[in-house]
């Protein structure tokens, strides 16, 4: 069966590039329609600029239409095995829905990598450069900041208080440390002057202690700052989660007061990342299910709408989901696999109910 494997899979990657391509030129156009101003005053403007702007924002756009594009190809795959009376003939050779569903397997490995990599290796660095060049959108980023342009960062039990401009790639300057023990009670304020981490070391230059009992005032001009935090992370302070790597999450993961934004928003973040790459073989499940149905009933309209409100409907449910895990009211890896495990769970057990309803007896 390698030829019908290989069979589905040209025509399914053929339907999956144009509607991708099609897809993304026309987001990318609106796009462009809303940011053409704040684009044409960078760079003097004009054409270059344009094709800047254009390179850098593609990824992020084809990274949400992998998991659209993947359905739409599937459902229309198989509309066309239908119209052709092709996917009749691959029932009757034996092939059962979860016998075609594991034909598409190697298909949904590579839609799920190329998820993977888009994600992880070519939407930060894009994201970056656009906060770099300074027509990011920075929607992403709601409450990262106070009223007076200060960031907050939790680094194990002290607080620091830095002016956003003042994070660099190498260290921090001008910024205020409170110490707290273990209860969050406050010891001392700290003024710093500057902070450079070098040789794997955290060194504080200019440093003001005001201490929290009896407020004694002690100075000192170098001091070391045991900390866990590398200097590489500092450039990921600003970002929402949504826009870190896999990877770079995974730093920000695990309980050590590390960070700008919540614990649980980079949890679920992370593990967001991972179920990902796993909603294109469920868009291909799905499609396959209805497609039997379809193929029945004879109605091809059914497979087409009927997928892309199901589609639709798995979008809208994990978007909330992934909204109440960032503000935590719902458990991280509840909130990033929940949609994906319920739907799969309906999607094979309608399946296998209807094998078994008309296997022979």
């Amino acid at each position: 069966m390698k030829i019908l494997t290989w069979y589905l899979s040209r025509l399914f990657i053929a339907r999956f590039v144009l509607l991708l391509f099609g897809m993304g030129a026309f987001l990318i156009g609106l796009d462009l329609i809303a940011n053409a101003r704040s684009v044409m005053t960078q760079d003097d403007g004009g054409t270059a600029a344009l094709a800047r702007y254009i390179m850098l924002r593609s990824p992020t756009i084809v990274s949400d239409l992998i998991k659209i594009a993947t359905l739409l190809a599937g459902l229309l795959t198989l509309t066309l095995l239908i119209r052709h009376g092709e996917l009749t003939a691959i029932w009757n050779s034996g092939v059962s829905q979860f016998g075609l569903v594991g034909r598409l397997i190697p298909l949904a490995i590579a839609l799920g990598g190329l998820q993977f990599v888009v994600d992880n290796e070519i939407v930060p660095p894009s994201v970056q450069a656009l906060q770099d060049w300074g027509v990011a959108d920075n929607d992403r980023r709601p409450g990262l900041q106070d009223g007076h342009g200060m960031t907050w960062i939790h680094l194990g039990n002290d607080i620091v208080r830095v002016p956003s401009e003042n994070i660099e790639a190498t260290g921090l300057r001008d910024f205020t440390l409170f110490e707290r023990n273990a209860d969050g009670r406050l010891l001392a304020r700290v003024d710093v002057q500057r902070a450079e981490y070098r040789d794997g070391l955290w060194r504080l230059t200019g440093v003001t202690t005001i201490s929290a009992a009896g407020g004694q005032v002690t100075f000192e001009a170098v001091r070391d700052w045991p900390i866990d935090l590398q200097a590489t992370s500092l450039k990921h302070l600003l970002a929402h989660p949504r826009d870190l790597s896999f990877y770079e999450t995974q730093r920000f993961v695990g309980g050590e007061g590390r960070g700008t934004w919540a614990p649980y928003l980079y949890e679920t973040w992370h593990y967001a990342k991972l179920a990902d790459c796993l909603v294109p073989f469920l868009m291909l499940c799905l499609s396959v299910f209805l497609a039997h149905q379809s193929q029945r009933s004879g109605r091809l309209g059914f497979l087409l709408l009927g997928g892309i409100t199901l589609g639709f409907v798995f979008f809208i449910f994990n978007g909330i989901t992934l909204a109440m895990g960032e503000v935590g009211l719902l458990p991280p890896l509840l909130a990033s696999i929940a949609p994906l495990v319920s739907f799969a769970a309906v999607a094979a057990s309608v399946a296998y109910w209807h094998e078994l309803k008309h296997r022979p007896t």
